[in-house]
């Protein structure tokens, strides 16, 4: 860009204070750069479209200083085909205060540096032909110049969090291939231990061999769940199949989970018989059973533990009922979180990852899952799911 004058601002040269109107247009960018989702790779030009509305610029640009090479990563505004000065960019940059430039055309051009870390990031304002830049122009510029310069930085960490979570489930993914490996082949010498493939077993030996397979199923179901959470954080959609509550629930009340259950603590299963076939994801639905009668088998210690499966509205209502030790109040705004398991128990903490599980489960089936407690009395988890046409 051609210059006939250029010089830096020095502090409190320009201190207008915006009318009303422009303050709520101030607060509207605030909003949109800082609290708004707004994808990484279009925050720049976010951003040039912002600053361009709320100063009336003829153009506004956004540009990475590195060397002596400019790089325009985002433009909004008339096409503005002059030069821009390098020099003029490392002055300001330098100064760290903003520079009003006056080009040949009589244009006058503020170059506001932003603190963009390693990398030199700089705004520059053209100024419409028939709103010069004035002093109201030059503070309110500072001010957006901040704004952007933190909403960079809040898009590069966010860049940064979504490729470590991409990396994550690819390392969930990874491991939960590597371990069913093995555990498929314990589950098959189990059941060609049963078989008696090798030699005759006694009713002990079944018995414990039938502990094993038990055990050994759920540790894959799990390795399985944890699979799936990963696909379902890259977006993976839920399988579609029909299947009947009532068998699913005669599934889980003849595995381990009806062994598991305290000398004097009821396991008792319900099914809606006016329930029609759902169409959903069945292995999902196994997964918030399973994880739910689990939690309250753990913390029941007399009494019962009640599953039930109904109508509800719309929608079918999943419940699972204890009337065990109950949860501190102070506790349930944190109960889903990954990596808090409950705990106080005789019987044992789980990894954490049950009720996180089960509502990442029901939210991607389109559902909610809720919890009311009271200490000393019991539990209540309730799953509303939609059913699909």
């Amino acid at each position: 860009m051609t210059t006939t004058a250029s010089r830096a601002i020095l502090p409190g040269e320009y201190e207008s204070v915006p009318d009303a109107g422009r303050l709520e247009q101030v607060l509207r960018l605030h909003d949109a750069l800082l609290l708004g989702d707004v994808a990484p790779s279009s925050i720049a030009a976010r951003i040039c479209q912002g600053v361009a509305i709320l100063l009336r610029a003829a153009t506004v640009r956004l540009a990475l200083l590195e060397d002596e090479r400019l790089d325009v990563v985002a433009t909004y505004g008339a096409p503005d085909r002059s030069s821009i000065d390098v020099a003029e960019l490392r002055q300001a940059i330098a100064d760290r205060r903003p520079a009003i430039a006056t080009t040949a055309e009589g244009r006058r051009t503020l170059t506001i540096p932003l603190q963009g870390g390693n990398v030199a990031v700089v705004l520059q304002i053209v100024e419409e032909t028939e709103q010069p830049v004035g002093p109201e122009h030059v503070a309110l510029a500072r001010y957006v110049g901040a704004l952007a310069a933190i909403a960079l930085r809040q898009a590069a960490q966010r860049e940064r969090l979504e490729h470590a979570s991409a990396s994550k489930s690819e390392i969930l993914i990874a491991m939960s291939h590597d371990l069913r490996s093995p555990l498929n082949v314990v589950l098959g010498y189990t059941r060609l231990l049963g078989e008696e493939a090798f030699g005759p077993c006694s009713p002990e030996q079944r018995e414990v061999l039938g502990s094993i397979e038990r055990y050994a199923l759920e540790l894959l179901s799990l390795l399985s769940g944890v699979l799936d959470l990963a696909r379902v954080d890259a977006g993976r959609e839920p399988r579609r199949e029909e299947f009947s509550l009532a068998e699913l629930f005669d599934e889980l009340a003849s595995g381990s989970l009806g062994s598991r259950s305290a000398d004097g603590v009821e396991l008792a299963w319900r099914v809606d018989p006016a329930l029609p076939p759902l169409r959903t994801d069945r292995f999902r639905i196994r997964q918030i059973l399973q994880n739910l009668v689990d939690n309250a088998l753990r913390f029941t210690e007399q009494g019962s533990v009640r599953v039930t499966a109904e109508r509800a509205g719309e929608g079918v209502r999943l419940s699972v009922t204890d009337s065990g030790r109950g949860i501190d109040p102070a506790d349930l705004p944190h109960l889903f979180e990954v990596f808090r398991p409950g705990g106080g128990t005789t019987r044992g903490a789980g990894t954490g990852c049950g009720l996180y599980l089960v509502k990442r489960y029901a939210e991607s089936l389109g559902g909610r899952v809720d919890v009311r407690s009271t200490p000393g009395q019991g539990t209540c988890f309730t799953v509303d799911l939609p059913l699909p046409a």
